[in-house]
This record gives C-alpha cells, sequence and structure tokens, in this order.
C-alpha cells in the first residue's frame, strides 16, 4: 500500500483522484456527508463508486496543509474500497464514517486512535483493531463480515455496537474483544454468527446485550467471557416490540456460553435456547460473582447448566425451563451461594442429573414434584434459611429427600438433616420428628445393605443383630424422637404378662414363692388333692368337699395372711423392675402342673428382660441420653 503524504501525492497517484474520490475531498474540505449513489452498498466496483484505500487513508488522517479538511472527518456512504486500508499507529481526525461501504480487504487500524467509528451497513472482510484507542464509540450494526472482527486490548469511551450484524467465519473467531475495555455497553442484539465471540478479561461498564441473537459454531464455545467483568449485567432474552411481552426473536446458541469467574451484574436468559455442541456446558458460570440476578426463566438447555461455585447476590430463577443432557448433569449447582431466593418451579427434566451438594441459598422457592427422581438429584450439603409456601411433610417434599439423599447406594442423611433443622427453627416440631425419624429408618438399612454387600465374614450375623436393636429402637422409642412410645411397649408387655398369668392361676400353676410355705402339712396337703392349690391355700377357693362358706373359709385359710395374687400387679411387677408390688417375691409360677404355667415360667424371664431394655431406653430418650437431632 503506497502511503501519501501530500496532496500532491494524491494527485500524482495512479492517474488522479476517480470521480468518487474527488467527490469525497470536496465533501471532507467543507464537513458535509459524501453520499455515493444514494449511499447503498455497492456489489460491484464502478466508477462512481470506488474508493482507494491509500486516497481514504489520506483523508482520515486530515490531509495537509495543501489540502485543509474539516475537523468533523470523513462521512463517507455507499463507496467501493479498493485495497488494504492500513491506518495502524496513527491517529484519525474527526469521525471515521464509513457507511455502507464495501471493503475488498482487510481493515489495518492496529494502535489507532479514534475519536469515533461508524462502520454500519459495510461489507468487511476483516477488521484489525488490537489495541487501538477510540475516544467515542463504535458502530458496525448491520455489518456483514467474513473474517474476525478484532478489538483485542481496545479501548472505547462509549459503546460498541454490531445490532443485526452478520458474521460469517466459521471454525474462527467472529469477534475477538479480549482484554478490551468498554466504557458503555456492547450491543450484540439480532446477530448471526458462525464463530465463536471471545470476551475474556474485558470491562464492559454498562451491560452485554445479545437479544434475539443466533450464534452457530462447529466448535465449541459460542460465546467466552471468562474473567469478564460486565458490570451492567448480561441480556440474552427475547427482544420486545409494541406490546410490552410480544416476542419477535429469541436467543438461539449452539455452542458453549462460558462465563466462569467473570463479574457480572446480572445474567437475564428468558426464552433462549443454548446447546452445547459436545458433552460440555451450554452455560458455564463456574465461580462467577453475578451482583444481580439470574433468570433462566423459560431456557431451553440442551447440555449442562453449570452453576458450581458461583455467587449470587440476587435470585436465581429456573422456571419453566427445559434440561436435557444424555452424558452428565443438566444442572450442576455444587458449592454455589444464592443471597436471595432460588426458584425451581414447572421444571421439564428430561435427562441429565440436577446436584445441589454444598449449595447454599437464603430461600427455597419450589414445586417438591418438579425435582428428578433419585439416580438424577443431589442434595448433600445443600442448606437453605427458609422455605417459601407451605411447609409439610408431604410425600412430595419427603420423596425430594429420599431422592436427594443416595449417592449411588450410600445414603447421605444431611438433606434430612437440614429439612429438620429448617423445620425445628420454624417451630414445626411435630414434621421435625418426622423427618429425623425416617432419616434413622433409612441411614441403618441403608448401613445393613453396605455391610451385605461387603460379604464380611460376621455380615450376617452382624446384620441380625443390629436389625434387631433396629427394630428396637424405632417401634419402643421411634429412634429417640419418640420417647413416649415406650409408654404404650411397656403396656404391651404387661398386657402379655397378665393373660398367662391370669390363665396360670386358674389353671392352678401358681405356688407360693417361699420354702417354709412349700414344705408346710397345709401347703402340700392342699397340693395334692387340690386342681387350684393357691387359689384354695390363700382362700380365694373353698376345698373340694366343703361344707363351709366361702367367708368362713376366708378367715380359716391357711394362707390368709400372705400376699393376695393380682394379676394385674404381677404383670407390672414382671416388667417394670424399678417398681415393686411383691407379687414376684410373694408367687412363682410351677412348671409341674399346667403348660401354662410352664410356658408363664419361662416368659416371664423375658419380658422382665424386655421390661428393662423398655423402661431404660424410655428413660434415656425422654431424658436426652438418646439423641434426637
Amino acid at each position: 500500500m503506497a502511503v501519501l503524504r501530500t496532496y500532491s501525492d494524491v494527485l500524482a497517484f495512479d492517474g488522479g483522484p476517480t470521480e468518487a474520490e474527488q467527490k469525497l475531498i470536496e465533501a471532507c474540505k467543507t464537513g458535509e456527508p459524501c453520499d455515493l449513489e444514494d449511499g447503498t452498498l455497492p456489489e460491484t466496483a464502478t466508477p462512481a463508486r470506488v474508493i482507494r484505500a491509500e486516497v481514504l487513508r489520506y483523508l482520515l488522517l486530515g490531509g495537509c496543509k495543501d489540502c485543509q479538511l474539516d475537523s468533523r472527518g470523513v462521512r463517507l456512504a455507499g463507496a467501493y474500497i479498493e485495497g488494504s486500508l492500513d491506518i495502524s499507529f496513527a491517529k484519525t481526525q474527526g469521525a471515521t464514517q464509513l457507511q455502507n461501504c464495501h471493503f475488498t480487504a482487510l481493515l489495518d487500524s492496529t494502535q489507532t486512535h479514534f475519536e469515533l467509528v461508524i462502520l454500519s451497513g459495510s461489507h468487511l472482510k476483516g477488521w484489525r483493531a488490537q489495541g487501538a484507542k477510540c475516544d467515542g464509540s463504535v458502530f458496525l450494526r448491520e455489518v456483514t463480515a467474513s473474517d474476525t472482527i478484532q478489538v483485542n486490548n481496545t479501548r472505547f469511551g462509549g459503546q460498541f455496537n454490531c445490532d443485526g450484524a452478520r458474521f460469517d467465519v466459521e471454525n474462527s473467531l467472529a469477534i475477538n474483544a479480549q482484554g478490551a475495555a468498554f466504557d458503555g455497553s456492547v450491543s450484540l442484539r439480532h446477530i448471526a454468527a458462525t464463530g465463536t465471540i471471545r470476551l475474556d478479561g474485558a470491562t464492559v461498564t454498562r451491560q452485554l446485550n445479545l437479544s434475539g441473537a443466533r450464534i452457530k459454531t462447529t466448535g465449541r464455545f459460542a460465546i467466552v467471557a471468562t474473567k469478564a467483568q460486565i458490570l451492567g449485567g448480561v441480556f440474552l432474552h427475547p427482544r420486545t416490540q409494541g406490546e410490552k411481552d410480544a416476542i419477535t426473536s429469541a436467543f438461539h446458541c449452539t455452542g458453549e456460553i462460558r462465563l466462569n469467574g467473570a463479574k457480572l451484574g446480572g445474567i437475564y436468559a428468558q426464552q433462549t435456547t443454548c446447546i452445547a455442541t459436545s458433552t460440555g456446558q451450554s452455560l458455564s458460570l463456574g465461580g462467577a460473582t453475578v451482583n444481580g440476578a439470574v433468570r433462566l426463566d423459560g431456557c431451553n438447555s440442551t447440555g449442562e447448566l453449570l452453576l458450581a461455585g458461583c455467587r449470587i447476590s440476587g435470585r436465581l430463577t429456573c422456571e419453566r425451563i427445559t434440561l436435557k443432557n444424555d452424558t452428565g448433569h443438566a444442572f450442576n449447582g455444587q458449592a454455589m451461594q444464592v443471597d436471595h431466593s432460588f426458584v425451581w418451579k414447572k421444571v421439564d427434566h428430561t435427562s441429565g442429573a440436577v446436584s445441589l451438594n454444598g449449595a447454599h441459598v437464603a430461600e427455597l422457592d419450589d414445586h417438591p414434584d418438579n425435582w428428578p427422581d433419585s439416580d438424577n438429584l443431589f442434595l448433600d450439603g445443600f442448606t437453605y434459611d427458609r422455605i417459601k409456601g407451605k411447609v409439610s411433610t408431604s410425600s412430595e417434599r419427603m420423596e425430594w429427600l429420599q431422592n436427594g439423599s443416595y449417592f449411588g447406594d450410600e445414603f447421605r442423611p444431611q438433606p434430612y438433616s437440614q429439612y429438620a433443622k429448617f423445620l425445628w427453627d420454624t417451630g414445626h416440631d411435630e414434621d421435625a420428628r418426622r423427618v429425623l425419624y425416617e432419616r434413622e429408618q433409612l441411614r441403618r438399612a441403608s448401613t445393613r445393605a453396605q455391610r451385605r454387600a461387603a460379604q464380611g465374614r460376621f455380615a450376617l450375623p452382624l446384620n441380625l443383630w443390629f436389625g434387631f436393636w433396629d427394630i428396637l429402637l424405632r417401634l419402643v422409642v421411634g429412634y429417640g424422637h419418640y420417647p413416649f412410645r415406650s409408654v404404650a411397649a411397656l403396656a404391651t408387655l404387661i398386657c402379655c404378662t397378665i393373660v398367662p398369668a391370669h390363665y396360670a392361676w386358674e389353671e392352678g400353676s401358681f405356688a407360693p414363692n417361699a420354702a417354709p410355705v412349700l414344705v408346710s402339712q397345709d401347703w402340700t396337703t392342699l397340693a395334692r388333692t387340690e386342681e387350684q392349690p393357691a387359689a384354695v391355700w390363700s382362700g380365694d377357693a373353698l376345698p373340694t368337699g366343703s361344707d363351709l362358706t366361702a367367708s368362713d373359709w376366708k378367715a380359716t385359710a391357711p394362707g390368709r395372711d400372705w400376699e393376695t395374687f393380682n394379676r394385674y400387679a404381677y404383670g407390672f411387677d414382671v416388667v417394670i423392675p424399678i417398681i415393686d408390688f411383691g407379687q414376684t417375691e410373694a408367687w412363682a409360677p410351677s412348671t409341674n402342673r399346667g403348660p401354662v404355667g410352664w410356658h408363664l415360667w419361662w416368659a416371664r424371664w423375658v419380658f422382665s428382660v424386655m421390661g428393662w431394655i423398655v423402661t431404660a431406653l424410655g428413660a434415656a430418650a425422654i431424658t436426652g441420653i438418646i439423641r434426637r437431632d
């Protein structure tokens, strides 16, 4: 490219100025716009359209003393620019306004200092502007580009606007703005791109707006803005026009949107479609800091929605979204923090895991039946300060807890503990006890299953013992959460003792529990002759063949002063060891007088041991020795 420094060089360059160039020179002198052929985009070179790159460079840099140009700069439209326009390491004068221009070669403005750049409607072979600086805004509205727009490490004092542009740079970068600084918005609304948009490490003081954009890449990434600072937030939601809710086009992306480690003012991705091109993420916010809301209302995600480790100061909304990932996580919120509400409603989960392991949210606003099944839900370490709406232990909520508490076959009790803590804190004590009770059932069942799977030498006997102990704890004290079940257990044991005691007495299988009595003449005589010697001896029944009245015999019976047998007191005496009614000291069942007495002789040991156990467990649960948290 020849360098024209003076007006004489322009007049002598390759036959002198063309018709279009002469018109442009005159317009630049007066500060007027130069519209060639109505300023429309030319498809071919004609004398009325052709502007050579060397002449245009001379004008953009302000001309010379022999050709004094107006300070407003070059305002050109409808030109066919031949050759490579190279204004690198230079400073332009006034506006660089080249609208609806057809560039036949690369535009090179590396390290160039602009005041204002307007290339709207133009066709570019590519733009190289690494390290450039623009005091004002840059407009690339409705441009078409067949190579990369390279604005990495640039400094723009206003907005960077590419609304409606088309970037056909397949297998390459559509826009490279790595490390750029924009003192305004980056507007990419309704663009169509077949390459990647990179904003790694960029700073945008206002918003990044991609509303209505359509990006498709054959590579992995569609948008990359890792460690970028986008203070006004990222907007992917559909453009509305006319009526408030009228949607004309929605954001659609094939390729990963990666915002890992970025600092964002919010993310608004309503009615968007994000499709990962491989097994990667559709939208990735790993480790990002969002000083605002993340709205995914109506989002359609194929791939992994990755929010692991991100910090969101506002609301996270996942409502009416569709999640699908056949190869991994559909929603990964591990260790994320949400300082406001986490909304999970009307979620259409097709495939893929949903993980909230280690996450914390201030408020959970969900529909319990919208979560996936046990193979795809992980809640271990998930904590929340409150739950919005009705608090309950409904079947849907309990199913949510159970589904999220397993990692393979291993039971993780934390989700139950967290929900119980929330219930305790909000005064739902009875519901909290139910949750902890179910937690213990599942935990113990999981432990036994793991022991069986290990197939150790003592697995079977240990499982039998712990299974028995588990049943005992569950029935007697509800694992410590229902301690007064022990009262019902004791009542059951007492009844189980009273019934055989009654029939053993009627059978005549009871005897005084004292050696002197058993060897006395009165007892030995009655024991040989009576079917119910104990009842006759104590005066409760008449001797066989006696003509005495019941009251007379009661007053003269040998055992009239002995402890009167009472089947109810006997049941209490056998079962409750800490209470002594004197029945077991006074009376004992005989093993030789009948089957009921024989069975009662052995059963009373069992009842007594069970009574000790039940009493001890009940006392421990009531006094808090068995923990209930």
